[in-house]
Protein backbone atom coordinates (compact mmCIF):
# COMPACT_ATOMS: atom_id res chain seq x y z
CA UNK A 1 0.00 0.00 0.00
CA UNK A 2 0.95 3.39 -0.91
CA UNK A 3 2.00 5.72 1.80
CA UNK A 4 0.41 8.99 2.16
CA UNK A 5 2.33 10.88 3.86
CA UNK A 6 -0.20 11.22 7.39
CA UNK A 7 0.99 10.15 10.28
CA UNK A 8 -0.90 7.35 11.85
CA UNK A 9 -3.58 7.90 14.00
CA UNK A 10 -2.26 7.24 17.93
CA UNK A 11 -4.16 5.36 20.67
CA UNK A 12 -5.74 7.47 23.30
CA UNK A 13 -4.15 7.65 25.95
CA UNK A 14 -4.27 5.35 28.83
CA UNK A 15 -5.25 6.61 32.05
CA UNK A 16 -2.30 6.26 34.29
CA UNK A 17 -2.28 3.44 36.82
CA UNK A 18 -0.90 6.25 40.03
CA UNK A 19 -3.71 9.13 39.14
CA UNK A 20 -6.60 5.78 39.81
CA UNK A 21 -4.72 5.29 42.76
CA UNK A 22 -4.37 8.21 44.15
CA UNK A 23 -7.99 9.25 43.31
CA UNK A 24 -9.44 5.80 44.87
CA UNK A 25 -7.17 5.17 47.89
CA UNK A 26 -4.79 8.01 48.65
CA UNK A 27 -7.43 10.83 48.77
CA UNK A 28 -10.03 8.98 50.62
CA UNK A 29 -7.07 7.56 53.55
CA UNK A 30 -6.05 11.28 53.95
CA UNK A 31 -9.42 12.33 54.48
CA UNK A 32 -10.42 10.17 57.04
CA UNK A 33 -7.41 10.31 58.76
CA UNK A 34 -7.55 14.17 58.93
CA UNK A 35 -11.14 13.76 60.35
CA UNK A 36 -9.53 11.26 62.91
CA UNK A 37 -7.23 14.20 64.00
CA UNK A 38 -9.59 16.92 63.99
CA UNK A 39 -12.17 14.22 66.58
CA UNK A 40 -8.75 13.69 68.70
CA UNK A 41 -8.09 17.37 68.91
CA UNK A 42 -11.66 17.97 70.09
CA UNK A 43 -12.04 15.61 72.76
CA UNK A 44 -8.56 16.48 74.10
CA UNK A 45 -9.26 20.02 74.15
CA UNK A 46 -12.83 19.64 75.85
CA UNK A 47 -14.11 22.90 74.31
CA UNK A 48 -16.92 21.50 71.32
CA UNK A 49 -17.60 18.01 72.52
CA UNK A 50 -18.88 16.68 75.62
CA UNK A 51 -16.40 15.06 78.32
CA UNK A 52 -18.35 11.87 77.46
CA UNK A 53 -16.89 11.82 73.97
CA UNK A 54 -13.60 10.16 74.41
CA UNK A 55 -10.36 11.08 72.06
CA UNK A 56 -9.62 8.48 69.32
CA UNK A 57 -6.75 7.41 70.44
CA UNK A 58 -8.50 6.08 73.96
CA UNK A 59 -11.26 4.50 71.19
CA UNK A 60 -8.13 2.43 69.20
CA UNK A 61 -6.87 1.96 72.37
CA UNK A 62 -9.86 -0.63 74.07
CA UNK A 63 -9.99 -1.70 70.68
CA UNK A 64 -6.86 -3.36 70.94
CA UNK A 65 -7.19 -4.23 74.00
CA UNK A 66 -10.90 -5.69 74.06
CA UNK A 67 -11.82 -6.26 70.09
CA UNK A 68 -10.72 -9.82 70.12
CA UNK A 69 -12.88 -10.75 73.52
CA UNK A 70 -14.22 -13.90 72.85
CA UNK A 71 -17.57 -12.09 73.84
CA UNK A 72 -16.92 -9.26 71.19
CA UNK A 73 -16.44 -11.80 68.59
CA UNK A 74 -19.14 -14.23 69.50
CA UNK A 75 -21.68 -10.73 69.37
CA UNK A 76 -20.17 -9.86 65.95
CA UNK A 77 -20.77 -13.81 64.72
CA UNK A 78 -24.27 -13.14 66.31
CA UNK A 79 -25.05 -9.98 64.27
CA UNK A 80 -23.71 -11.60 61.54
CA UNK A 81 -26.11 -14.31 61.29
CA UNK A 82 -28.44 -12.34 62.04
CA UNK A 83 -28.05 -10.05 58.66
CA UNK A 84 -27.07 -13.16 56.73
CA UNK A 85 -30.52 -14.98 57.65
CA UNK A 86 -32.40 -11.58 57.50
CA UNK A 87 -30.96 -10.25 53.98
CA UNK A 88 -31.77 -13.97 52.42
CA UNK A 89 -35.05 -14.19 53.46
CA UNK A 90 -36.01 -10.69 52.93
CA UNK A 91 -34.27 -10.55 49.22
CA UNK A 92 -35.93 -13.75 48.41
CA UNK A 93 -39.48 -13.02 48.98
CA UNK A 94 -39.13 -9.36 47.68
CA UNK A 95 -37.80 -10.67 44.21
CA UNK A 96 -39.71 -13.29 43.93
CA UNK A 97 -42.90 -10.79 44.60
CA UNK A 98 -41.32 -8.23 42.76
CA UNK A 99 -41.51 -10.38 39.08
CA UNK A 100 -44.63 -11.31 39.84
CA UNK A 101 -46.22 -7.74 40.21
CA UNK A 102 -44.03 -6.47 37.57
CA UNK A 103 -45.20 -8.54 35.47
CA UNK A 104 -49.09 -9.17 36.15
CA UNK A 105 -50.03 -5.38 35.82
CA UNK A 106 -53.74 -6.61 37.38
CA UNK A 107 -51.64 -8.02 40.60
CA UNK A 108 -49.99 -4.79 41.02
CA UNK A 109 -52.84 -2.77 40.72
CA UNK A 110 -54.65 -5.05 43.46
CA UNK A 111 -51.61 -4.42 45.95
CA UNK A 112 -50.25 -1.41 44.88
CA UNK A 113 -52.01 0.66 48.22
CA UNK A 114 -51.41 -1.78 50.69
CA UNK A 115 -47.45 -1.65 49.89
CA UNK A 116 -47.64 1.67 49.81
CA UNK A 117 -49.18 1.87 52.97
CA UNK A 118 -46.86 -0.47 54.72
CA UNK A 119 -43.35 0.39 52.87
CA UNK A 120 -43.14 3.93 54.74
CA UNK A 121 -43.60 2.19 58.67
CA UNK A 122 -40.18 1.13 60.17
CA UNK A 123 -39.43 -2.59 60.44
CA UNK A 124 -38.51 -1.35 64.53
CA UNK A 125 -41.71 0.27 64.61
CA UNK A 126 -42.56 -4.11 64.51
CA UNK A 127 -40.63 -5.08 67.52
CA UNK A 128 -43.21 -4.60 70.24
CA UNK A 129 -45.10 -7.07 69.09
CA UNK A 130 -42.95 -9.60 67.71
CA UNK A 131 -41.55 -9.80 71.14
CA UNK A 132 -45.08 -10.39 72.46
CA UNK A 133 -45.28 -13.25 70.29
CA UNK A 134 -42.59 -14.85 69.59
CA UNK A 135 -40.05 -13.22 72.66
CA UNK A 136 -36.22 -11.89 72.59
CA UNK A 137 -34.56 -13.84 70.69
CA UNK A 138 -32.60 -14.42 67.17
CA UNK A 139 -35.82 -15.42 65.27
CA UNK A 140 -37.17 -11.36 65.99
CA UNK A 141 -34.21 -10.37 64.87
CA UNK A 142 -34.11 -12.21 61.89
CA UNK A 143 -37.66 -11.49 60.63
CA UNK A 144 -37.39 -7.56 61.19
CA UNK A 145 -34.12 -7.81 59.23
CA UNK A 146 -36.03 -9.67 56.42
CA UNK A 147 -38.22 -7.04 56.95
CA UNK A 148 -36.02 -3.95 56.08
CA UNK A 149 -34.70 -6.17 53.19
CA UNK A 150 -37.87 -6.98 51.61
CA UNK A 151 -38.84 -3.40 50.62
CA UNK A 152 -35.72 -2.55 48.84
CA UNK A 153 -35.44 -5.97 46.35
CA UNK A 154 -39.42 -5.61 46.09
CA UNK A 155 -39.52 -2.41 44.29
CA UNK A 156 -35.98 -2.55 42.29
CA UNK A 157 -37.47 -5.94 40.62
CA UNK A 158 -40.22 -4.17 39.91
CA UNK A 159 -38.32 -1.13 37.93
CA UNK A 160 -36.38 -3.75 36.36
CA UNK A 161 -38.87 -5.86 35.08
CA UNK A 162 -41.02 -2.83 33.64
CA UNK A 163 -37.54 -1.73 31.98
CA UNK A 164 -37.32 -5.17 30.11
CA UNK A 165 -37.54 -3.53 26.51
CA UNK A 166 -40.95 -4.87 25.10
CA UNK A 167 -39.86 -5.56 21.61
CA UNK A 168 -36.99 -8.10 23.07
CA UNK A 169 -39.95 -10.35 24.51
CA UNK A 170 -41.88 -9.99 21.01
CA UNK A 171 -38.81 -10.63 19.39
CA UNK A 172 -38.25 -13.86 21.86
CA UNK A 173 -41.60 -14.90 20.91
CA UNK A 174 -40.68 -14.38 16.62
CA UNK A 175 -38.18 -16.78 17.48
CA UNK A 176 -39.76 -19.20 19.23
CA UNK A 177 -38.52 -19.45 22.66
CA UNK A 178 -40.56 -20.45 25.41
CA UNK A 179 -41.74 -19.14 28.49
CA UNK A 180 -38.95 -19.99 30.49
CA UNK A 181 -36.55 -19.61 28.09
CA UNK A 182 -37.30 -15.51 27.54
CA UNK A 183 -37.48 -15.56 31.30
CA UNK A 184 -33.45 -16.80 31.74
CA UNK A 185 -32.51 -15.35 28.41
CA UNK A 186 -34.21 -11.91 28.26
CA UNK A 187 -36.13 -11.10 31.33
CA UNK A 188 -33.59 -12.36 33.69
CA UNK A 189 -30.38 -10.65 32.55
CA UNK A 190 -32.42 -7.75 32.39
CA UNK A 191 -33.55 -7.65 36.24
CA UNK A 192 -30.49 -8.73 37.26
CA UNK A 193 -28.88 -5.26 37.76
CA UNK A 194 -31.29 -3.36 39.12
CA UNK A 195 -31.60 -6.37 41.84
CA UNK A 196 -27.73 -6.15 42.70
CA UNK A 197 -28.89 -2.76 43.76
CA UNK A 198 -31.71 -3.86 45.67
CA UNK A 199 -29.29 -6.55 47.28
CA UNK A 200 -27.21 -4.11 48.36
CA UNK A 201 -29.06 -1.38 49.63
CA UNK A 202 -31.39 -4.66 51.51
CA UNK A 203 -28.09 -5.20 52.79
CA UNK A 204 -27.33 -1.88 54.88
CA UNK A 205 -31.24 -1.80 56.18
CA UNK A 206 -30.61 -5.94 57.14
CA UNK A 207 -27.88 -4.72 58.87
CA UNK A 208 -29.03 -1.42 60.54
CA UNK A 209 -32.03 -3.22 61.53
CA UNK A 210 -30.20 -6.12 63.27
CA UNK A 211 -28.43 -3.99 65.22
CA UNK A 212 -30.84 -1.86 66.48
CA UNK A 213 -33.35 -4.41 67.02
CA UNK A 214 -30.49 -6.55 69.51
CA UNK A 215 -29.95 -2.72 71.36
CA UNK A 216 -33.18 -2.31 72.40
CA UNK A 217 -34.42 -6.68 72.53
CA UNK A 218 -31.22 -7.16 74.32
CA UNK A 219 -30.98 -9.88 71.88
CA UNK A 220 -27.51 -11.19 71.74
CA UNK A 221 -25.23 -9.01 69.17
CA UNK A 222 -23.39 -5.88 68.54
CA UNK A 223 -26.27 -4.22 69.35
CA UNK A 224 -26.81 -5.80 72.90
CA UNK A 225 -23.05 -5.04 73.55
CA UNK A 226 -23.71 -1.61 72.64
CA UNK A 227 -26.59 -1.61 75.13
CA UNK A 228 -24.48 -3.32 77.85
CA UNK A 229 -21.91 -0.60 77.42
CA UNK A 230 -24.29 2.15 77.54
CA UNK A 231 -25.51 1.18 81.16
CA UNK A 232 -22.23 0.73 82.59
CA UNK A 233 -20.84 4.14 81.52
CA UNK A 234 -18.14 2.78 79.15
CA UNK A 235 -17.80 5.52 76.65
CA UNK A 236 -14.40 4.00 74.67
CA UNK A 237 -16.73 0.41 74.65
CA UNK A 238 -19.72 2.21 72.93
CA UNK A 239 -17.19 4.05 70.36
CA UNK A 240 -15.31 0.93 69.62
CA UNK A 241 -18.23 -1.11 69.50
CA UNK A 242 -19.72 2.10 66.79
CA UNK A 243 -16.65 1.98 64.68
CA UNK A 244 -16.79 -2.29 64.58
CA UNK A 245 -20.15 -1.95 63.43
CA UNK A 246 -18.97 0.05 60.53
CA UNK A 247 -16.16 -1.40 59.33
CA UNK A 248 -18.85 -4.58 59.31
CA UNK A 249 -21.05 -2.76 57.03
CA UNK A 250 -17.85 -1.70 54.95
CA UNK A 251 -16.54 -5.21 54.82
CA UNK A 252 -20.36 -6.82 54.11
CA UNK A 253 -20.77 -4.51 51.57
CA UNK A 254 -17.00 -4.93 49.66
CA UNK A 255 -17.63 -8.46 49.34
CA UNK A 256 -21.52 -7.75 47.79
CA UNK A 257 -19.99 -5.42 45.45
CA UNK A 258 -17.07 -7.86 44.39
CA UNK A 259 -19.62 -10.27 43.91
CA UNK A 260 -21.64 -8.38 41.50
CA UNK A 261 -19.38 -7.07 39.71
CA UNK A 262 -18.24 -10.69 38.67
CA UNK A 263 -21.46 -11.52 37.87
CA UNK A 264 -22.46 -8.88 35.88
CA UNK A 265 -18.87 -8.39 34.36
CA UNK A 266 -21.24 -8.68 31.53
CA UNK A 267 -22.96 -5.85 32.06
CA UNK A 268 -22.07 -2.34 29.89
CA UNK A 269 -21.62 -0.35 33.58
CA UNK A 270 -19.32 -3.00 35.05
CA UNK A 271 -17.19 -3.29 30.81
CA UNK A 272 -17.12 0.68 31.31
CA UNK A 273 -15.12 0.68 34.60
CA UNK A 274 -12.75 -2.15 33.66
CA UNK A 275 -12.27 -0.42 30.22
Amino acid sequence: MANTGQPAPRAAPRRRPSATWLGIILIPVLTTLALLGVWELLARTDIVLPSQVPPFSEVMSWLFQHAGDEQYVDAIGQTIWHWFAGLILGAAVGAVLGVALGSIPLLQQLLSVPLELLRPIPAVVYLPLLILLMGAKSQTVIVLAALGAFWPMLFQTIYGVHAIDPQSMETGKVFGLSRRQQLWNIMLPSVLPYMATGLRIASSLALIIAISVELVGGVPGLGAELGASGRNALFSAIYGLLIISGILGLVLNGVLEHFEKRLLRWHVSHRSVSA
